[in-house]
């Protein structure tokens, strides 16, 4: 019955695999509802090109393949490891590899990928998509921007069910060729091509009748006809009628199991006897197991032998790695009709003896499936391994043994108090999703503070954070009693900090940290948390200068405050350490923060593209952890990087998107990011008017009062920058007085004060006043890092007002410098205003000559990753090390540099390091 229909779709699939002999093709996601046949579309693709006569040429190509776990709450990268594990069985070798921002486990990929891409084309299938957890979801994603110029061909399957893997979240998603082939039922042709294997003489008419009944769906066809051909076995003694598929069909008779899964059961109760225990075993499992663990479970040395028959009929894979044959369900349907057709008592037997042969979350979940009903020695185990769990960090398991531990309490009060830490933890580990499908059960309850918190925290999940505030608050004074645990208050009163902060209530924020504080002794676990949202409180009401957070669980604030400062570059250390450390409790309600400010940092550099590329790894941990206004956030920042360098399409689509997030934030924190993307782009266009306009909407009187003194200077000097363009003098001398109010401790906003008074002094007809502003703010030294954005600003205004002033010759030194650093950052629109002011700045006799002002900049036919890569070539960086900062393959940064050096017309990596080191 395999191999029937899909023509065109493998058709396409093997022109793509073409693709593959020399470069990388597109990525392919193959959607359709369980049971639509993608699984067996991706085997007739393995067939045609494993074969030296295969499309991709004579040595055929690798298959890695790898099919998503079914837990209820997957681990972090459990699928990426299992591409990998796949990898390495088919002959990719170990490589030590550079760290970087992307993790251990998707660098180590990538390197294995690329060693047998080195040998071979190879082709990567990841299957059941719609089950893998998010952390491997969007690595992959950022793994197939990464792939070229290897030749590796991905493949993607998993059902289309909605708001699921195929709709990745925002600034996450598939690359833009990405081919989609949405698998729908099978024709009339196809369906009769299927009967006729049961019923040669098979009518249109009952083809018709069998592809409405089963929406041409292959697995339910196949579930019908194998259900129908062994009626006929069976009833040989019967009307002959009944032995044909129209006589299903006839007045009177009745129409095929509507159940497709008692239809399976029929199917499987047809399997040889030994090989029913294998499927049952492997059903319990609820993994691809190897044959020997099989073998362990079921009491048979034959398991390969017996399983063969199922193998060829298409309900089990097998695949062989470096160690054992593995056997896995093709669908997930087949494997839950098995395990529903399981007597209790057999079912439970199985899952006795796989909790002996498993350790960890398994063994955990196969002592919960060997019981029914209440274990109170088992809830009381779980609950116990629980805390071991979470005294190492691991939340997610820690929730699901407390949720386990909940089912299976015979005590009402232990039930609720394990159900609600448990649904706790889950959102302390950004589990949002998981956690909000208990809603109900929280729901019911009884009224007090457990529940108001939980309802709080739930509602946090749904960015409803004013309600969440108000939950919060409602719970905490249910605890005046002196009843509840001194470290239960001290965590609700973490979280409704938390929520203060997010709400820019800056007094509540440090009276909630305080609470918490006093509620815990000094060694505490949770005081550094205290310590840290008292910092975040403080900085609310009385500015960044005064805060002073303590010890490593408080770097997100210290680095938050140094950048507000202007201490750049101490900010991004810290913030760099916070953001890849993720897992411990609240600590990814902070990672989020410290990524956006990390952002703003290096924008602030002038380092854009570890802007861009600080963003990709914000996206991939918001995916985890995130909620609307977090997308919203980034979709914010990514729209300013995209107008700074001129991608106006680009910046007003992510600026949509983050304003359709952002509408379901109850509170006003987002418009800050929202109004500093739309003032972005406005700017980079040269629309000085809307930028004064819109960015004189963030004052106290349209947002909270302590969140615009906090951050005011991000915006202030885009606002006295715009005032100047539309010769508002009054109102840019104004903002300039409140940007000299802003707390600084770095050169960041010294050096943005001189840019400004030397513009509003030249404006005022006062020139040497300004040049002196100039020259004062070109000699500020780098502390806290070097300040790319505004300096380079300072010194286009700077070159201009000599050259108004007569000094052509300065003037035009000053310019060439400021368009050489716009053009390393990319910032196109500001290159070609700089670039025309240095063609007006031209001497006649220059002009003569043909001089070019554009002359010598290296970075103006660069694409953008050739830039990238060119940068850190200058700086001194191996091939190796850029591939790990880029997550890229070191074979795509040889790619790019082959063409910087032709593009450059240059000979090798030493002349390229002192072509960009000279400028």
């Amino acid at each position: 019955m395999e191999g029937v229909g899909r023509a065109a779709e493998l058709g396409r699939l093997l022109d793509v695999a073409r693709r593959a002999r020399t470069a990388t093709p597109p990525p392919i996601l193959i959607t359709g509802p369980a049971g639509i046949g993608k699984s067996e579309l991706v085997d007739r693709l393995r067939r045609h090109v494993e074969g030296p006569d295969g499309p991709a040429g004579p040595d055929g190509m690798t298959v890695v393949r790898a099919v998503a776990p079914d837990v209820e709450v997957s681990h972090p990268g459990t699928l990426l490891g299992r591409c990998l594990a796949a990898a390495r069985a088919a002959g990719a070798r170990p490589a030590d590899v550079p760290t970087g921002p992307s993790r251990p486990g998707a660098a180590a990929l990538l390197a294995a990928l690329e060693d047998l891409a080195d040998r071979r084309p190879v082709l990567l299938v990841a299957d059941d998509l719609h089950r893998a957890d998010p952390e491997s979801l969007a690595t992959l994603r950022r793994l197939l921007r990464r792939l070229p110029p290897l030749r590796v061909m991905t493949v993607l399957a998993g059902h289309d069910r909605p708001d699921d893997w195929l709709e990745p979240p925002p600034g996450d998603a598939w690359p833009e060729d990405t081919v989609r082939l949405t698998l729908r039922g099978l024709t009339d042709a196809e369906v009769a091509e299927l009967a006729r294997e049961i019923d040669p003489d098979v009518t249109p008419w009952t083809v018709a009748r069998l592809r409405e009944e089963t929406d041409g769906n292959p697995m339910y066809l196949r579930a019908v006809l194998a259900d129908r051909d062994s009626t006929n076995r069976d009833l040989t003694n019967r009307d002959p009628t009944d032995r044909d598929l129209a006589g299903r069909y006839r007045l009177g008779r009745p129409r095929p199991p509507g159940s497709l899964a008692a239809g399976l059961r029929r199917r499987l109760a047809g399997a040889p006897p030994r090989a029913r225990e294998a499927l049952e075993a492997l059903a319990v499992l609820g993994e691809p197991a190897s044959v020997h663990v099989l073998r362990t479970l079921t009491g048979h040395d034959t398991v390969s032998e017996d399983c063969a028959p199922v193998v060829r009929e298409g309900l089990l894979e097998a695949q062989v790695d470096e160690t054992d044959e593995i056997l896995s369900y093709r669908s997930a349907l087949v494997r839950d009709a098995v395990y529903g057709s399981l007597p209790a008592a057999r079912r439970r037997a199985l899952h006795r003896h796989a909790a002996d042969l498993t350790g960890g979350t398994a063994h955990w979940r196969h002592l919960v499936g060997s019981t029914d009903g209440p274990d109170a020695g088992l809830a009381d185990a779980l609950e116990k391994a629980a805390t071991s769990e979470f005294e190492q960090g691991a939340l997610v398991a820690a929730a699901e043994y407390l949720l386990w531990a909940a089912a299976r309490s015979a005590d009402e009060r232990a039930r609720a108090a394990r159900l609600t830490e448990g649904v706790r933890l889950l959102v302390h580990a950004a589990r949002e999703g998981h956690a909000l499908a208990h809603t109900a059960e929280i729901e019911a309850l009884p009224d007090g503070p457990a529940r108001s918190e939980l309802l709080g925290l739930l509602a946090f999940a749904r960015d409803e954070v004013t309600a969440s505030r108000d939950l919060l608050v409602a719970a905490r004074a249910g605890m005046v009693d002196g009843t509840v645990p001194g470290e239960s208050v001290a965590r609700l009163d973490l979280e409704l900090a938390y929520v203060h902060c997010q709400l820019g209530d800056g007094e509540a924020a440090v009276g909630a940290a305080d609470d918490a504080r006093r509620q815990i002794p000094e060694a505490h676990r949770l005081v550094p948390l205290a310590r840290a949202f008292l910092a975040a409180g403080t900085a609310l009401t009385d500015g960044p200068a005064r805060a002073t957070p303590y010890e490593l669980a408080a770097l997100t604030q210290r680095g938050i405050l140094n950048g507000l400062l202007g201490r750049l570059a101490p900010a991004c250390a810290d913030l760099t350490v916070v953001a890849r450390r993720r897992g411990t409790p609240l600590a990814h309600l902070l990672g989020v923060s410290a990524q956006v400010h990390l952002i703003w940092c290096d924008y602030l550099l002038g380092e854009w593209d570890a802007a861009r590329r600080e963003l990709e790894v914000a996206v991939e941990a918001v995916t985890r952890h995130g909620r609307s206004f977090d997308h919203a956030t980034l979709w914010s920042l990514s729209s300013i990087l995209h107008a700074g360098r001129g991608e106006y399409d680009a910046a007003r689509a992510d600026l949509a998107r983050a304003r359709t997030l952002a509408e379901t934030a109850d509170f006003l924190g987002p418009r800050i990011h929202l109004t500093l993307a739309d003032a972005a782009i406005a700017q980079a266009e040269g629309r000085a008017g809307d930028v004064a306009s819109t960015l004189s909407a963030l004052t106290p009187d349209e947002l909270e009062p302590d969140r615009v003194q906090l951050y005011s200077g991000w915006w202030l000097p885009a606002l006295v920058d715009s005032h100047l363009d539309t010769g508002r003098l009054d109102s840019a001398a104004r903002a300039l007085a409140a940007l000299d109010r802003v707390p600084s401790a770095g050169s960041c906003l010294p050096v943005a004060r001189a840019w400004l008074s030397g513009r509003l002094a030249a404006a005022l007809g006062d020139l040497p006043g300004a040049r002196r502003a100039f020259e004062a703010g070109l000699a500020l030294p780098a502390d806290g890092g070097e300040p790319g954005w505004y300096r380079t600003r300072l010194r286009h205004a700077y070159g201009a007002t000599l050259v108004l002033a007569g000094h052509r010759s300065a003037g035009r030194t000053a310019l060439d410098a400021a368009a050489d650093a716009f053009s390393r950052l990319g910032a196109r629109p500001f290159l070609e205003r700089c670039l025309a002011d240095l063609a007006d700045a031209a001497d006649p006799a220059d002009l003569a000559v043909g001089a070019d002002p554009a002359r010598g900049r290296w970075a103006d036919d660069l694409t953008d990753r050739e830039r990238e890569v060119t940068t850190l070539v200058g700086r001194g960086w191996t091939n190796p090390e850029i591939a790990a900062e880029l997550f890229v393959s070191t074979k795509t940064v040889e790619y790019h540099l082959r063409n910087v050096y032709g593009k450059l017309g240059l000979r090798g990596r030493r002349a390229l390091r002192d072509r960009v080191q000279s400028r």
